[in-house]
């Protein structure tokens, strides 16, 4: 467990040392990746490893064009504390409840969850970079790129791909079915689709009153924001952590 621990401590230190976290999100993923280990030694690791890896290199592809997204959503491509756990947190979980709990189950909670922030990340990272400007899935209108419960061809088939990723890897790697690894997917991207869903209808939506922008951030132009529409309390990490449960959930249902 030393060098599972010793891995997990150097990972998160390289991660804040490219940016990909901040000193909190650094440390929480540490902690994060120390419970997975736990319950499912360099398996579990292995998963996490290319959820962290892929989510590293999308949110760097490409940047250049994403320069206008960081205005519309609340945090940049730094992953905090609150973000790591948000999506690492139920994987995290079903690695403690491995070692007290052992049961397959855990196997399938884990590898849906991390199904489920890959597929949302995918989205994201890639969704924003396509050529038609996307959908609001709640109001069917053309929208920015990088709002939340928007929708577009090229984010739903990166959302399919990335939960698709580990359903694969993950059956392969814990020596699952070929129906697991389809569980897996569809539950990661059932879950991904949540998110969009849960955003587009409960998020917090603010306006800055300067330059008139719509944005998930409470401070715009230096100023306070208004807020617009949305549930107050439910940000973009409340909205990941649940999703995240979502797709868990529907991934251990199958074997209960």
């Amino acid at each position: 467990m030393i060098i599972y621990a010793f891995i997990c401590a150097l990972t998160g230190f390289l991660g804040y040392k490219v940016q990909a976290l901040s000193k909190k999100g650094a440390v929480a993923a540490t902690g994060v990746g120390c419970l997975i280990a736990l319950g499912f030694a360099w398996k579990g690791l292995l998963l996490l490893g290319i959820f962290f890896l892929t989510s590293t290199i999308w949110s760097k592809y490409q940047s250049e064009q994403k320069g206008g997204i960081e205005e519309i959503v609340e945090k940049g491509a730094s992953r905090d504390q609150y973000q790591v756990l948000a999506n690492g947190g139920v994987a995290a979980f079903a690695g403690l409840m491995m070692v007290i709990f052992p049961g397959e189950v855990w196997t399938l909670i884990l590898l849906s969850a991390i199904a489920t922030s890959n597929s949302d990340t995918w989205a994201s990272e890639l969704g924003v970079l396509s050529s038609r400007r996307p959908l609001h899935i709640k109001t069917l209108k053309i929208v920015p790129a990088g709002t939340s419960g928007a929708v577009s061809m090229l984010g739903i088939v990166a959302s399919f791909l990335g939960a698709g990723l580990i359903g694969v890897v993950g059956s392969f790697v814990f020596d699952l079915s070929y129906q697991a690894a389809a569980v897996v997917t569809i539950a990661g991207f059932v879950g991904c689709l949540s998110d969009t869903l849960i955003g587009a209808t409960m998020q917090e939506e603010f306006q800055c009153l300067h330059c008139g922008t719509r944005t998930e951030r409470r401070t715009h132009c230096g100023k306070q924001t208004v807020v617009l529409s949305g549930v107050k309390g439910i940000n973009n990490d409340l909205v990941n952590f649940v999703s995240s449960v979502m797709g868990a959930l529907i991934g251990g249902a199958w074997i209960l």
